[in-house]
């Protein structure tokens, strides 16, 4: 048996916060990493390559339910993807 009581994951949260019927998509994958790189203030859309990061992330979480990563995860791959 699986038990889960007391994990504070990304994927916890999400599974608590989106109806099981929420349809994820590739779309709504880029608009969870725009905002997540700007929503500190200190960096735009235009610092990263936004699509590698959907890529990577994606391939890795096998869902484009981006919010299922764990932060570190998810800053790990965005830092992989900075443009100079």
């Amino acid at each position: 048996m699986n038990n889960t009581k007391g994990r504070s994951g990304l994927a916890d949260r999400a599974a608590a916060t989106h109806a099981e019927t929420t349809q994820w998509s590739r779309e709504s994958a880029v608009a969870f990493v725009i905002d997540a790189v700007e929503s500190t203030g200190a960096a735009t859309r235009n610092d990263f390559d936004i699509d590698r990061i959907v890529t990577t992330a994606h391939d890795l979480a096998d869902d484009w339910d981006l919010q299922m990563l764990t932060p570190d995860t998810f800053w790990r791959i965005a830092a992989g993807c900075i443009r100079y």
